[in-house]
């Protein structure tokens, strides 16, 4: 008799789907591909290069590492968008004016014109998104969503210690 081909699930009680991590992974995921769409037929700027643009455009100048900080992205991302954003001439670097030893990137004048265009696109992506939600809905998914975001900085923090 041949072995059965259908595998069995290790554990049959958890659903992955029903994750809490998964869940918002799975929602930021669709975000990240519809606006993907968007931003690459309406700006030619990919998701990574518009979170930059946005951060210099709303911060002011920033260093590669505040870039990163900010956008919760790896310095290597940032790296490489403001790259791609250099060589798109939609941003520049310079030394900053109150340490030597830092560089800036800031916006040019087609950086600024980029983000005055992405930005009605992005706010009214916002404003459908959140249309499917009462007024009470919104306040409430805020606040759950900023006491997970600090829950999930203490818990990346305590892994980061633990590994020394």
């Amino acid at each position: 008799m041949a072995a059965s081909r259908t595998k069995k699930p290790e554990d049959p009680e958890i659903d992955p789907t029903q994750l809490l991590a998964y869940r918002v992974l799975t929602l930021s995921q669709l975000l990240n591909r519809g606006i993907e769409v968007i931003l690459e037929s309406d700006l030619g700027l990919s998701v990574r290069q518009w979170r930059v643009v946005l951060c210099i455009a709303t911060r002011g100048p920033q260093s590669v590492q505040d870039i990163a900080d900010f956008c919760r992205y790896d310095k290597s991302q940032v790296s490489r968008a403001v790259a791609e954003l250099l060589e798109k001439k939609l941003v520049a670097t310079g030394v900053s004016p109150t340490d030597g030893r830092r560089v800036l990137v800031r916006l040019t004048a087609a950086g600024r014109e980029k983000f005055k265009r992405g930005m009605p696109l992005s706010l009214a992506r916002q404003e459908r998104l959140a249309s499917c939600l009462s007024r009470n809905q919104l306040q409430t998914f805020d606040k759950a969503l900023q006491t997970l975001i600090q829950q999930a900085e203490v818990m990346l923090q305590e892994a980061h210690d633990q590994r020394g």
